[in-house]
């Protein structure tokens, strides 16, 4: 009703002659605020027509409002994946030894935030640019009511994070419990939803001087000193997740893992349905495809014996004294992040269904090739009490 009110007012004044000056005087008078008498004048156009030439009025077209839900749910998507990489780096510089255990995982976790932050932080920038450009162009484009309601939803949100946080101080604080590292991580959240409050708090209080002078210097300040911050949590993450070749490499030599178990378990029903191990890796494949074609078999015992997952170096295997044999693989990374005996101890998927026959191995810590010694068993006749 407000609005149209003032929008008669400045019709009908402009209709009687009166000068855009004294109009907008008397109205500041009244106490309206100068952006939105500002948006009133603009409304019409300065033409000598005698009557008042009103302007084709935008509320937001479906194409400015796609952009703007894109914008915003990018700075979602920023805002969050910049804190989880903050929070990561936090957890490394005041992590305890009991507490880095954990970060075996850390890598793929992180992956995911630098991706995310390559990929959307400079669409987010550019739409922004983009968005803020056709504004300064098109005044009216500051009356969408897309951009007005996604701003005060990020608004609201932001807010409740802020209040949550400064919540989780005092109570932290009225615990004793205020360590480094709760500090750095609600500092994080503070300073993120602090910024996002200010910048477009400024937008939604509709900030008139910035507006007339073109450029919007303390925003642009504000997106420099977030990229600057985004970049250096980038380069951090990159120090910490494997590069391509690195993490391919580990892939390799995970499958190797799990093809030595299917090997263990190949052997067990080469020794189970022929009564003593093979004599090679061709001998093994052969008879268990014979044996397979004729009768059913256990559980993993019709796979074909596989090779390496990247033809690096064949598998060799070795039949030793009684139902003793040797696998040897080349590895080409291996495991060097796990430095304790638990961490190394791996247990081999050989499909046994719960009848007997589980083996473990020390995953190695380095590349090169590693030999691991077994002794088959006939799982047929193992009885439970012979279960490991």
């Amino acid at each position: 009703m407000a609005d149209r009110d003032l929008d008669l007012f400045v019709r009908e004044a402009l209709a009687a002659g009166q000068p855009r000056g004294a109009i907008a005087a008397a109205l500041r008078d009244a106490g309206w605020a100068a952006d939105r008498i500002d948006d009133a004048l603009a409304a019409y156009a300065e033409s000598d027509f005698p009557v008042p030439v009103p302007r084709p009025r935008r509320y937001g077209s479906a194409r400015e409002a796609f952009l703007y839900i894109v914008y915003f749910a990018l700075l979602g998507v920023v805002a969050g994946y910049a804190g989880a990489l903050a929070f990561a780096f936090i957890e490394a510089l005041f992590a305890d030894e009991l507490a880095r255990a954990g970060w075996r995982g850390a890598p793929s976790g992180l992956r995911w935030g630098v991706a995310a932050l390559i990929v959307g932080y400079p669409v987010f920038l550019y739409l922004g640019a983009r968005l803020g450009a056709a504004r300064r162009a098109n005044p009216q484009r500051r009356a969408s009511r897309v951009r007005a309601w996604l701003t005060y939803v990020t608004l609201i949100f932001a807010a409740l994070a802020l209040i949550g946080d400064l919540i989780s101080v005092v109570y932290h604080f009225l615990s004793g419990e205020l360590g480094a590292r709760f500090l750095s991580k609600a500092a994080v959240v503070g300073v993120i939803s602090g910024a996002i409050l200010w910048h477009y708090g400024r937008d939604a209080d509709g900030d008139a001087e910035n507006r007339k002078a073109g450029a919007d210097w303390p925003g642009r300040v504000l997106a420099a000193v977030t990229t600057v911050v985004v970049a250096a949590l980038i380069v951090w993450a990159f120090t910490i997740i494997r590069a391509p070749q690195t993490a391919r490499a580990s892939l390799a030599d995970e499958q190797r893992l799990r093809d030595l178990g299917v090997i263990v378990r190949l052997v067990d029903c080469h020794r189970t349905y022929e009564g003593a191990t093979p004599a090679d890796l061709a001998a093994l494949d052969e008879a268990l495809s014979a044996r397979a074609g004729g009768a059913p078999v256990a559980p993993g015992c019709g796979a074909r014996v596989p090779g390496d997952p990247v033809g690096a170096a064949a598998y060799d295997y070795a039949p030793l004294a009684g139902d003793a044999y040797r696998v040897c693989m080349t590895f080409q990374r291996g495991w060097p992040e796990t430095r304790e005996p638990a961490d190394r101890r791996r247990r081999l998927d050989g499909s046994y269904d719960g009848t007997a026959g589980a083996r473990y191995v020390d995953a190695p810590q380095g590349p090169g090739a590693h030999c691991f010694e077994f002794t088959a068993i006939d799982f047929e006749a193992a009885q439970p009490a012979d279960r490991p």
